[in-house]
């Protein structure tokens, strides 16, 4: 293409495209770079083409034999820019056969803007410093940020929730449970904001909000009952389960609660719970297939380690470098290895290794132990005489790089350049210190940011799992920012960030769309409303179990088998032994049920419970035919509704056909904490009506008995009217309404 021509098109696309300010590399620039060069120009060596690198400054202006891909100020010299619009596929950027998007006139417009401008590169802003910007301390810190977006966009926050939807949202956020009729009826006849503010520092002085948020952490920490893999035999980790609720319940600093669970044993004095805690990356996978070689397992569990610490506190994907350095984000894989060098001297070998014996109650209250119930916890411990580290040739455990000498423990550089470095050798403790110190920007950000997609659906950065230069951009970049500090100076207290989000207008407002909202903010980016979320698989039995009267609230211990269909392991390799538990335990929370990895609990898998292989930092949400046949057919949920049922006959007395509009009633707002309105309690009626009709017709009440149980016969309540009871509980269970957060 000739200069001249090429300097026309530049100065016909170089119109300014950003009405204020100066383009922004992170915001602008960046994802373009990212989407469209990186692959074959950014941070992995051996992926990049012609020596040219564009994910820095310095390589993005080097002279390449006369010329540089770019030019501060003169976009009539960049070659870069040339490139996106040459005529000769040999020369076009990206090549056509890559595979990757041309960049449209818009990208290129930026661009150009962004040369003229002087080329600024920023630093990725995950890995910049964590800053609290300028606000009225006279609002709430969250609805400031949120009501000053949403006025730019001309909106503002909906209407409060009705105080009937404000009590089950809060419970079942903070608890994973259902209020009581008679709780609900205090709440709504008191609907100040101090009766509000009460009620939350009640909840989350429940020991039930230990279960709920620890379930969270348990996902994170790729919790199983189970080895995994082909023979997938049972292992006893319920210990740790029961750490992380009593954490989680005394309010433990997140540093600290990181601190003991990354390298509790290596602790001064450390107690027996602190070392318990480091069973978090004993959830690895074990292999018992026999031939397999005890160090591949050994090493794969350690890249797991890395990995998912590099997921749960850094939101980073650092797995992508053990075998290359990282294609888009500043990890070498050098880098990798030396973080891999933190968890390499760890003295378990595939299914052997330290264990430390726990007794039931031991790590939630010292004074209800159970000496029947035992477990050897597997645990974390250093070996005497470290292993030594080497780059690993594409991740081969077999072909270590020994060219490079031996690595040492180290972090990744990008982040460390916050933090003031140390030169002697580093130990776990030392990682676990560096991932929660105040100036590592990333811990507090992605924390941050997960707890708020809890309560919101989604995270103010939406790619909670990648805070990396291919992730999202945070929604609201003030208030992430904010969050952060606040949540630091508070001394790391989940427990107050949670008070804090639920305390906001932005938390407590409607989930009903209006038509503004939707047509400006239809995806809810900006808060303009609260989200409907449906919930996790065991809140949903939770749930079914609270509204039932049935619930167990007992806590901790050994995990419970209740009853599930048979044939559940017909296609594993190994048969698991389930037999069904009875009594009170069989009805205890969900976060109790044992689970193997190769053949979850049938509720759990319909209900998109992953399967713990590697860790899982947020879970999919679907919404299929098979999700309405499990709860309507499940045995466990037919006994909720059985439950449902007697509860509405023991607390409603007299003759069934003259109590029937209150028990559907009762067992409405059981489930719902709400009163039906006058259309919801029409058909449900008739359907219980025409239930009992159909059922009273067949001779001696056969068809009733399935659906009713021997407490249900001694209330001496006609077969076919409790049948019926039961019918419109398991339709009140199977509403949309109910296993939805409103």
């Amino acid at each position: 293409m000739p200069l001249m021509k090429f300097i026309i098109i530049i100065a016909t696309l170089a119109t300014p495209i950003v009405a204020e300010g100066i383009i922004e590399f992170n915001k602008d620039i960046r994802p373009i770079l990212s989407d469209h060069c990186f692959s074959c120009h950014g941070p992995d060596k051996r992926a990049r083409k012609a020596d040219l690198r564009l994910d820095t400054y310095e390589g993005a202006i080097r002279d390449l034999g006369g010329y540089s891909a770019i030019v501060p100020g003169d976009p009539d010299k960049s070659e870069l820019l040339l490139r996106t619009i040459h005529s000769d596929p040999e020369e076009l950027m990206p090549p056509p056969k890559s595979k990757i998007p041309k960049l449209d006139s818009k990208q290129i417009r930026l661009l150009t803007q962004w040369i003229k401008e002087g080329a600024n590169y920023q630093r990725h802003w995950a890995f910049s410093p964590i800053t609290n910007p300028k606000r009225n301390n006279k609002d709430h810190l969250i609805d400031y940020f949120i009501s000053k977006r949403l006025k730019k966009e001309g909106l503002v926050l909906s209407e409060r929730a009705d105080p009937y939807t404000l009590i089950r949202r809060l419970y079942l956020d903070l608890t994973g449970l259902l209020p009581s009729p008679e709780e609900v009826s205090a709440f709504v006849n008191d609907p100040s904001e101090k009766s509000y503010v009460n009620l939350v520092d009640s909840l989350l002085k429940s020991p039930h909000y230990g279960e709920r948020w620890g379930r969270h952490w348990l996902d994170q920490a790729r919790y199983a009952d189970s080895h995994g893999y082909t023979s997938d035999s049972e292992r006893q980790m319920w210990p740790f389960r029961d750490w992380v609720i009593d954490a989680l319940n005394k309010d433990m600093g997140f540093d600290q609660f990181t601190i003991e669970q990354i390298a509790g044993d290596l602790l001064p004095e450390a107690t027996k719970g602190q070392i318990a805690a480091t069973a978090f990356h004993r959830n690895t996978l074990i292999s018992q297939e026999g031939g397999s070689d005890p160090e591949q397992f050994r090493v794969e569990a350690t890249m797991d380690r890395v990995n998912t610490t590099g997921a749960v506190w850094l939101g980073l994907s650092i797995g992508c470098a053990q075998c290359h350095d990282h294609k888009f984000d500043p990890i070498s894989q050098r880098e990798y290895y030396e973080m891999y060098a933190f968890f390499n001297s760890a003295e378990d070998r595939n299914n052997t290794g330290p264990t430390l014996p726990i007794v039931e109650g031991e790590l939630i209250n010292a004074s209800e132990k159970n000496e029947k119930n035992k477990a050897n916890l597997m645990v974390m411990r250093d070996r005497k005489d470290p292993r030594e580290t080497f780059l690993l040739t594409r991740g081969d455990f077999t072909t270590p790089d020994k060219k490079t000498g031996q690595l040492n423990p180290s972090f990744i550089s990008a982040i460390t350049a916050n933090l003031e470095q140390k030169e002697e050798k580093r130990s776990r403790l030392d990682l676990a210190k560096w991932l929660v110190n105040p100036k590592n920007p990333l811990t507090p950000r992605v924390t941050v940011n997960r707890t708020w997609m809890r309560y919101f659906g989604k995270g103010i950065v939406e790619t909670e799992e990648d805070f990396g230069t291919r992730g999202a951009l945070p929604s609201h970049p003030d208030l992430l920012e904010s969050l952060s500090s606040y949540f630091i100076d508070s001394g790391w207290s989940m427990k107050k960030l949670h008070r804090l989000i639920v305390t906001s207008k932005t938390y407590t407002q409607s989930s009903k769309v209006g038509p503004e909202s939707l047509k400006v903010d239809p995806g809810n980016y900006l808060l303009s409303r609260q989200s409907r979320i449906r919930l996790d698989a065991e809140i949903i039995r939770d749930a079914a179990l609270s509204a039932s009267g049935l619930l167990s609230r007992k806590i901790g211990g050994p995990g419970i088998r209740p009853p599930q269909p048979s044939g559940i392991y017909a296609f594993t390799q190994n048969k698991k032994k389930w037999d069904t538990t009875t009594g009170p335990d069989r009805y205890r929370r969900g976060m109790y049920i044992v689970f193997f990895r190769s053949a979850p609990y049938p509720l759990f898998g319909t209900f998109d419970v992953p399967d713990f292989q590697t860790t899982c930092t947020r879970r999919a949400r679907s919404n299929t035919p098979l999700q309405a046949l499990n709860i309507s057919n499940d045995p466990a949920f037919m006994e909720f509704a059985q439950g449902l049922a007697l509860r509405t006959i023991q607390t409603i007395p007299g003759e069934a056909h003259t109590t029937l509009d209150q028990r559907i009633r009762l067992a409405f707002k059981l489930a719902l904490s709400r009163s039906p309105n006058d259309r919801e309690f029409e058909t449900l009626k008739n359907y219980a009506i025409e239930f009992a009709k159909d059922i009273s017709a067949k001779a001696d009440g056969e068809d009733a008995k399935p659906l009713i149980n021997e407490a249900i016969v001694k209330s001496e309540i006609p077969l076919h009217q409790g049948a019926a009871l039961v019918a419109v509980s398991r339709a009140i269970l199977n509403t949309d309404n109910f296993i939805t957060r409103e």
